[in-house]
């Protein structure tokens, strides 16, 4: 990936200069044109019959009866696995700044996860370099190999020696990374749990991996990708990622389309600033309220309705988050230069490219009016979409229509592809050259003689108190119903998919 360096004075541009800018805009709008339109067609309901007839007779095998009994009376042994996950605290490492003053250590999760894949039987079972931990569970031969992963670490905000202690209330679990992605890890170890139980054998191989690094990076799929891919696992025979992220019932994700871009704006003071006169922080200040006030776009709500299911992303939303502010770490000195950083994400990448406009006219505007010598910097260094693998489609291949239809046998729901969601580390796994995706849906199964129900809304708690604690963070929580859908749908996949071995 190229890093981008634009750098504007707050003084005019000369019309040369103007000249310049606007060939590279038109040029950049008309890819984001073209992307956009793309991107437009990227989800789909395929026809799953013929799918759907052979996860019916999957469905109807007495193991499989067997398998799905055992999740429906094994809830309290899910949960308190749940629960242990959540306490062996696992802040992100690799690529954290927090790391460098002793915060981020997976190393506490990892070995949880690799003494539970010893006890349930895994073979090969490793932690690797950068703490992915890795277990086979070996097929019969002739059948394609499904990869189920999770990825184990958090955010982190404090060292991982820190105690933990996850509680239930509000039917929900509450720890650091009960939902992302803890719950998906409850769903991976119970479906072990559930083929196990059900004494099922596969054809195809199935590995169970928990990787690390997604929430500073995807670094453990990337390096899980160059390790194995593609003289262990190649998609031109079939194999497959799937990972587990707390959803299911109802379609799968393939990708992650919408552009992302890191940016930051950075502040400069005149040289011959005395010490105790404007600093940076005083120009830096008037850009981010006017940033947030003129470009943060009131229909990012779409972002959380799209999750739940309520609404679809339209390709002129712009999600705007503005991470970290930096100025003068020295005591008792001001700040001769200062920064912000940004995360832009948007369907469409003519609509980033715009807010990159936006943000340079506003940073322009403002060092003007402070004064001469006042200038900014403004960088782009990072630039993600889901790529493409040459050869693949995310719209019509056999794994994917596979998951889809398991939603469907299961609950009738829609069999919905979607390239346009995913997670970080399908799109580092794509990047890799080997496709990924991940279960979707809103069915709550309360595995009581089949019922379920399929909602609208994930948001389920009554207290205003909490409710507003329950972020991605160490406050994080999960509604507990919202579990078994995706253990239920991740069981019928990956054995039908994978080829029950008779």
């Amino acid at each position: 990936m190229k890093s981008t360096l634009v750098t504007f004075p707050a003084a005019p541009l000369s019309d040369a200069s103007l000249t310049r800018l606007r060939t590279t805009l038109i040029f950049t709008l008309l890819f984001g044109v073209v992307a956009a339109g793309a991107a437009a067609g990227q989800v789909a309901e395929p026809d799953v019959s013929s799918e759907a007839a052979i996860e019916r007779q999957v469905f109807a095998a007495p193991q499989i009866e067997k398998a799905f009994d055992y999740v429906d009376r094994s809830d309290e042994e899910t949960i308190q696995e749940w629960m242990s996950l959540c306490n062996a605290y696992a802040p992100s490492a690799p690529q954290s700044r927090m790391s460098k003053r002793g915060f981020g250590d997976e190393s506490y999760r990892s070995r949880l996860l690799y003494k539970l894949f010893r006890i349930y039987g895994l073979e090969n079972v490793h932690i690797d370099d950068v703490q992915n931990v890795i277990g086979i569970r070996p097929g019969t031969g002739d059948g394609p190999t499904v990869v189920l992963n999770i990825h184990h670490d958090n955010v982190s905000l404090w060292p991982a020696d820190q105690p933990i202690e996850a509680f239930i209330a509000d039917g929900r679990m509450w720890c650091p990374a009960a939902r992302d992605d803890l719950m998906g890890g409850t769903q991976m170890l119970t479906v072990l749990r559930a083929l196990n139980a059900g004494k099922i054998k596969t054809k195809g191989d199935i590995w169970f991996v928990a990787f690390s690094g997604e929430e500073t990076g995807s670094s453990g799929v990337e390096h899980f990708i160059r390790a194995n891919y593609p003289h262990n696992l190649d998609w031109r025979q079939g194999d497959i990622l799937v990972q587990f992220h707390g959803g299911g019932g109802e379609g799968v994700t393939t990708g992650s389309s919408p552009y992302i871009h890191f940016t930051e704006l950075r502040v400069f003071v005149p040289l011959d600033f005395s010490r105790w006169r404007t600093d940076a922080v005083d120009a830096l200040g008037p850009i981010i309220s006017r940033i947030n006030r003129e470009l943060r776009d009131p229909r990012s709500t779409q972002v959380a309705e799209y999750e739940t299911g309520k609404g679809e992303l339209t390709s002129d939303l712009l999600y705007l988050n503005m991470p970290m502010v930096e100025g003068n770490v020295i005591p008792n000195g001001t700040s001769s230069q200062a920064s912000v950083r940004l995360d832009l994400r948007s369907p469409s990448e003519e609509r980033l490219w715009k807010a990159h406009r936006d943000v340079q006219r506003i940073a322009e505007e403002v060092t003007r009016e402070m004064g001469p010598g006042f200038t900014y910097q403004y960088e782009i260094t990072m630039k993600l979409g889901t790529p493409g693998i040459q050869g693949w489609s995310k719209l019509e291949n056999k794994p994917a229509l596979m998951a889809a239809a398991a939603g469907q046998v299961l609950y009738g729901t829609r069999s919905i592809i979607d390239a346009t969601r995913g997670c970080g580390d399908c799109r580092r796994s794509y990047m890799g050259g080997m496709p990924a995706m991940t279960l979707r849906g809103n069915v709550v199964d309360y595995g009581e003689g089949g019922r379920f129900e399929v909602r609208t809304s994930r948001s389920t708690l009554q207290s205003e108190v909490r409710l507003k604690s329950a972020g991605h963070d160490v406050t994080e929580s999960a509604d507990i119903t919202w579990l078994w859908s995706g253990i239920k749908h991740g069981l019928l996949f990956t054995v039908s998919y994978a080829g029950l071995s008779q």
